[in-house]
């Protein structure tokens, strides 16, 4: 599981329905994209992952990153 939060956006007056209409599936396909990724890392076996070099908890940790892009910290 991931530890960052999707958050739905707040209306201010004047704004429909549709921007948040819009925005939850935003957040849908996010989250859809999201899953597959993971999916796909999890079906590749240790060899697959070794090849690449990348261990299977890193592998996660790009996926979260590529995502989620404004969330990576610059030391």
């Amino acid at each position: 599981m991931t530890s960052m939060l999707m958050t739905l956006p707040r209306l201010r007056n004047g704004e429909g329905l549709g921007r948040l209409l819009s925005a939850l599936v935003a957040l849908w396909r996010q989250g859809r994209r999201l899953r597959a990724a993971r999916r796909y890392v999890m079906e590749m076996d240790s060899h697959m992952l070794a090849d690449i070099g990348v261990s299977r908890a890193q592998a996660m940790f790009e996926i979260d990153q590529a995502l989620h892009p404004g969330s990576r910290r610059r030391d």
